[in-house]
């Protein structure tokens, strides 16, 4: 899962995208990046959040027309500062030139390589797009034809999900095109301003830069826009969209909306049925912040029971996307605070979004008991996580999970309970979640494995989760670059 965003218009368009990038950080802290192209190739990226990577040192105005941007969340390669900095994005070629990022993840990374003699230079699946692509377009004079035929070529032939950007140079008219898997497993949305244009990863980038939302990409498209503004659009491949579940849940911010689907309305309906399905008597609601906020705002207009502020976090940064386990403890440990005149004495309806390791919901409900709460009922708006996702949100193995015991079988409920030490707890169940998204077209892989995968997959994830070792990536075991 990353961030990325694209921009072209008739002016410097650097100073945005810096911007845009601030929009887009909760979907990767990794490393953060930044291209821009005025006839020569100006490039900034390190490991690091936004702010880390752009301070005073680094040149935020840039020239150039077009640009891309990219936060970094790690879903291939090592994860120690050497291996961040030499994945991060954008990423490019100079023979011929051709820039991208990418939000996703391919798992048949060996046989698209096998398209190319091109040599990768970093472990991402990046390579999987950039390489095959310069070689269709190599020598060639571009037009929106001969983009639309070579992208048409690689998409026939990956397996995994993308919404991918690229900058290619054609003389004096630069191209900014994107990519989307059939799918539409990660989302990618136009705006514009004032002949500018932007391709991102959610509408609330709109917003901070003071753009109009345009459209939702289609899954299966190639949408290409030239300097003059002109646009040039065809969905190549046309297949039932199945947007992943886990973007409504966590990775999108609530402001956003994906294919017209508010966020922040998800979660609160998520809320409202958790209330209604799962009753319990409680003297107030406590969210995990900022991840429980909106179920706990629906849970608590439904149950008549207050909502209140009872644990303080300190930190912007993300527990779940953090890359070791310590470094999750850390940003727990040190990221959260309690109210005992809030929670003492009080039965308390904790809610979050999901529970994956367990690592959080432990050491919130110790917090919550040492700080006088008598009851803690625990809440949670995404089904039990179960299966790796090898579609681009870095669950590695399904030893993780604290759904599955030391075999590999699924927990009752009422055992999970007792291992995080709450007095009682559940889950949304599948239906709920599908009600809330308003859709039955989902990727659920995580929570409905191996069915709840495209079915064209199902075969192929099974193969992987055979691979399937504590500490590891699947789709990575046998990689031959």
């Amino acid at each position: 899962m990353c961030g990325i965003v694209g921009i072209i218009g008739g002016g410097p368009v650097s100073r945005l995208i810096y911007h845009s990038l601030f929009s887009v950080q909760h979907r990767g802290q990794s490393s953060a990046g930044m291209l821009m192209y005025d006839g020569n190739i100006h490039v900034t990226k390190d490991p690091g959040l936004v702010r880390e990577v752009f301070n005073e040192d680094r040149k935020i105005n840039v020239s150039g027309n077009v640009g891309l941007g990219h936060t970094r969340y790690s879903t291939a390669g090592m994860d120690d500062i050497k291996s961040l900095r030499h994945n991060a994005q954008p990423e490019y070629l100079v023979n011929p030139f051709l820039a991208a990022v990418h939000n996703g993840n391919i798992f048949n990374i060996d046989e698209m390589l096998k398209l190319t003699d091109r040599k990768p230079r970093t472990d991402c699946d990046i390579h999987c797009f950039l390489l095959p692509l310069a070689d269709k377009i190599y020598k060639k004079e571009l037009n929106p034809d001969i983009i639309f035929n070579s992208c048409k070529f690689i998409m026939e032939r990956l397996k995994g999900s993308y919404s991918a950007l690229f900058l290619a140079d054609s003389g004096d008219n630069p191209y900014l095109f994107a990519i989307t898997d059939p799918y539409k497993i990660r989302p990618l949305v136009l705006g514009r301003s004032d002949g500018n244009y932007c391709l991102t990863s959610e509408t609330r980038v709109f917003k901070k830069i003071n753009f109009e939302y345009v459209k939702d990409i289609p899954g299966g498209s190639v949408v290409i826009i030239d300097s003059k503004g002109n646009i040039f659009e065809k969905q190549v491949i046309k297949k039932q969209e199945k947007p992943c579940m886990f973007e409504f849940v966590y990775f999108a911010k609530p402001d956003s909306r994906i294919n017209n689907r508010s966020i922040h309305n998800v979660r609160f309906e998520l809320g409202r049925y958790l209330a209604k399905k799962y009753p319990v008597k409680a003297d107030i609601v406590i969210p995990v912040p900022e991840s429980g906020r909106h179920y706990a705002t629906g849970y608590a207009l439904e149950s008549g029971i207050p909502i209140d502020e009872g644990i303080m976090k300190d930190k912007d940064e993300r527990s779940f996307i953090q890359q070791t386990q310590e470094s999750r403890d850390k940003v727990v440990e040190e990221g959260l605070s309690y109210l005992r005149s809030v929670l003492n004495n009080k039965r308390i309806v904790l809610i979050d979004d999901s529970i994956v390791r367990g690592t959080n919901i432990r050491k919130l409900i110790r917090g919550l008991k040492e700080a006088g709460a008598k009851e803690v009922h625990v809440r949670i708006g995404c089904p039990p996580l179960i299966a790796p996702c090898y579609l681009g949100i870095d669950m590695r193995s399904k030893k993780e999970f604290i759904a599955r015991d030391g075999n590999g079988n699924i927990k009752k409920w009422e055992v999970i309970c007792k291992e995080i030490g709450a007095d009682s707890l559940f889950y949304t169940d599948i239906e709920g979640l599908k009600k809330a998204i308003r859709s039955n077209d989902i990727c659920k892989g995580c929570i409905d494995f191996p069915g709840g995968y495209p079915s064209e997959w199902e075969k192929e994830v099974i193969e992987l989760s055979k691979k399937d070792k504590k500490g590891t990536r699947a789709y990575e075991s046998n990689r031959s670059c």
